[in-house]
């Protein structure tokens, strides 16, 4: 009985330190890690970040206090970062013993100095079990040996970093302060810190690109000089420094906390332990079986301990344990059947470790591994024939897990590289972007959206190698601030040409409004009508003023033209009145031509009357004139006693006339003498022709008839002639 206790107790010890051993590469891969990253983030400060140092002073020292905490962890962690505050030392040496027991259960059993033997010093057969624990260690710890190994340093070390696979290099400021803020609601502080960490460095990297670009400016604006130049910071930047800061002091608060909680652990155990040892001393054993169930069960809810009591304190249960079943006398077969729950509970995690092979998410599975582990360690014995057996299957599920993890290793190590290399081709095609340039905003418009396809590419692959991954972000994202800064420039001197249209466009404004109330009806039109013409030949001007500009121009041509619209709309009721005057002398003078007067006084009166009146409606022009014209024809057409010819002539010479009086109605009185011209044309065709014809008549009683008929309409034709040629004249003498 005492050998299968000796047995148990020695099974649960190893297995404990096999499963710190694990946990301890994950804290020093950590503490590597936190280690460089302070490391770095020192060595990069620059001359832009000197505005920063001050305010960011204490989030740097609980930072640093931090991560000693994880180096006292392990043992193989990098030591204290020599440039640290000195505040921020002295701090840390005041809480570092408090701190150094912050991760107990994640430090090896086997590296923990024995500093307290008082309890088993008590009683020697304590001593004589610890003596047996520490031997059955070795070879339980040989046991399960492969398992340990199985997990290297490299694939710990990769646990938690495909965890945070982010790529911030492509986030702008505003992201990562709301990243930040974000963060500071994270329950996993340990990840929030560390993606934080990694945050910090690009928010660096932007902080410098920002204070560099200004001192450059700067620089440019002062002949080369850049003494005085001061840089206000970023309040993202600041803001993300502020929550990183306040993410460490909650950090800080987490570890106090779970010191805190660890001493009330450490009161409570030993009060567990009081308690077994009284159960141990006590000759009344009535019920002391649930007594020990619910220790066992009460020992395991119990979290961490402090490290330095960690092992004497699990030493001093075992052993007190080992007393108890060995003072207690009980049934055989109740300890079997209490081995034989222990095996079903232990074939049971068999069952979920072995299905963890189907999960897909492989840390999560390895998660979830672990705390089969645990769960493993904490079960009780088994048969003794089956104890071998049971782990055997156990291990077996789990080194298959572990070879699964190792394959996803070398495979994301291959995808890795595959991004590496697309990334390296997306650098080179980003080259000729930094070249480009153009006076043309399509050009530059369309040359961004080709740039902003190839951020789509870059930002649908996947991560990079982590000793290359800053290089190679570096010179894309280089390249491509590059191009919008040459953008901006370009549109710099697009806005200085666009200012000084916009100084053109306000002369015209001023032309045009000083034109606006002026009364010289048709030469303010014809220069407005000109400033409309010279307005649209100017470029482009700012944004912000071409509504405004616009506005303005267009109010000082519409106030000139409706006070225009205006006076016409006047004139045009005075036209309407001219228009009925006129009317009404050419009835007058229709009524003298149908008495077939002679009265050519009355008609002169008439006509002089009817051209003293003014104008008419542009669309009664025509009309008035014709109804004028045609009371006048037939005034002479009436007249008595006088032939066609002189009528004709008559009629011509009061056409003339009225056009004199009319010089806009030059155009009629020349269609008037291409009439006449035609008329002359056909007439002294006619006359050839005729007197032709004369020449082949013979001599014979017909033919001097015919003679004679055709001597006649060339007499009457030659008069027409003369007539017509007297017209023409007069028509002249006009033109």
């Amino acid at each position: 009985m005492m050998e299968d206790k000796e047995l148990e107790s020695e099974q649960q010890s190893d297995k404990v330190e096999n499963d710190n051993k694990v946990e301890e590469n994950l804290i020093n891969q950590e503490t590597n890690e936190a280690s460089e990253q302070v490391n770095q983030e020192t060595m990069e400060k620059k001359e832009g970040l000197e505005d920063e140092k001050t305010s960011n002073q204490e989030s740097e020292e609980v930072a640093a206090e931090e991560e000693k905490q994880e180096q006292t962890v392990g043992k193989d962690a990098s030591p204290e970062p020599e440039n640290l505050p000195v505040s921020a030392k002295s701090e840390e040496e005041v809480e570092q013993k408090d701190e150094e027991t912050a991760e107990v259960e994640n430090t090896p059993v086997a590296a923990i100095e024995v500093e307290k033997e008082e309890i088993v010093a008590e009683k020697p057969p304590v001593e004589k079990v610890e003596e047996a624990v520490e031997e059955k260690t070795i070879l339980e710890v040989a046991e399960e040996k492969s398992v340990v190994e199985e997990k290297t340093k490299e694939e710990e070390e990769d646990e938690l970093d495909h965890l945070i696979e982010e790529d911030f290099s492509h986030y702008s400021l505003e992201e990562l302060a709301l990243l930040s803020k974000n963060l500071l609601k994270e329950d996993d502080i340990r990840k929030a810190d560390k993606i934080l960490k990694k945050a910090r460095i690009e928010v660096e990297h932007l902080h410098d690109t920002e204070v560099e670009e200004a001192r450059a400016k700067y620089k440019d604006a002062n002949n080369g000089e850049v003494e005085g130049f001061e840089y206000k910071s970023n309040p993202l930047a600041k803001e993300f420094f502020d929550n990183h800061k306040a993410l460490l002091q909650k950090r800080k608060a987490y570890y106090a906390n779970l010191n805190k909680e660890r001493e009330n652990n450490l009161k409570a155990k030993q009060g567990i332990i009081t308690e077994l040892k009284s159960l141990v001393e006590a000759t009344e054993q009535s019920g002391s079986m649930a007594k020990i169930k619910n220790i066992q069960k009460t020992w395991k809810e119990i979290g961490s301990v402090p490290q330095v009591e960690a092992e004497n304190l699990y030493k001093t249960y075992s052993a007190l344990l080992d007393m108890f079943y060995d003072h207690k006398s009980i049934e055989y077969d109740l300890k079997e059947l209490d081995r034989k729950k222990n095996l079903e509970t232990k074939l049971e995690l068999c069952e979920k470790a072995e299905a963890l092979s189907e999960v897909e998410n492989i840390n999560s599975a390895i998660q979830q591994l672990n705390q089969l582990h645990d769960e493993y360690k904490h079960t009780g014995p088994v048969p003794k024939e089956k104890q071998e057996e049971v782990w055997e299957r156990f291990k077996i599920a789990s080194d298959k897990l572990y070879d699964k993890k190792r394959e996803f290793a070398e495979e994301y190590k291959k995808v890795l590289q595959e991004n590496m290399k697309q990334k390296q081709e997306l650098c080179l095609k980003l080259e000729p972007f930094l070249a480009f340039d153009s006076d043309r905003i399509k050009e530059w418009n369309e040359k961004t959206k080709e740039l902003l396809a190839v951020q789509e590419e870059w930002e649908a692959i996947g991560p990079l190698p982590r000793e290359v991954a800053k290089d190679i972000n570096k010179q894309f994202w280089g390249n491509f601030k590059g191009f919008f800064a040459n953008k901006n420039k370009f549109f710099e001197k697009l806005e200085e040409t666009r200012k000084e249209n916009l100084k053109i466009k306000e002369n015209l404004c001023e032309q045009a409004e000083a034109l606006q109330d002026s009364t010289d009806w048709n030469q303010a039109a014809d220069q407005l009508k000109k400033l409309q013409q010279d307005w649209r030949k100017v470029g482009p001007i700012p944004e912000a003023q071409r509504d405004s500009i616009y506005a303005r121009f267009k109010a000082a041509c519409d106030h000139f033209f409706e006070r225009k619209r205006n006076k016409r709309s006047e004139q045009e009721k005075e036209f309407v009145g001219n228009f009925e005057k006129k009317l009404a002398v050419c009835k007058q003078i229709e009524e003298l031509a149908n008495q077939n007067s002679e009265d050519f006084d009355k008609l002169t009166e008439l006509k002089e009357e009817y051209l003293a009146i003014g104008f008419v409606p542009r669309k009664e022009i025509n009309n008035i004139l014709e109804s004028f014209i045609s009371a006048i024809d037939l005034f002479y057409q009436n007249l008595p006693g006088v032939d066609d010819d002189k009528k004709e002539e008559m009629k011509l010479k009061a056409h003339v006339d009225i056009y004199k009086e009319s010089p806009n109605l030059l155009a009629k009185l020349r269609k008037q003498e291409q009439g006449i011209r035609k008329k002359i044309s056909h007439l002294e065709n006619d006359i050839a022709l005729w007197e032709n014809n004369l020449q082949f008549f013979a001599n014979s009683k017909t033919a001097d008839k015919l003679k004679k008929e055709f001597s006649e309409k060339i007499d009457v034709a030659n008069k027409k002639l003369a007539d017509l040629k007297a017209q023409l004249k007069l028509i002249r003498k006009i033109n």
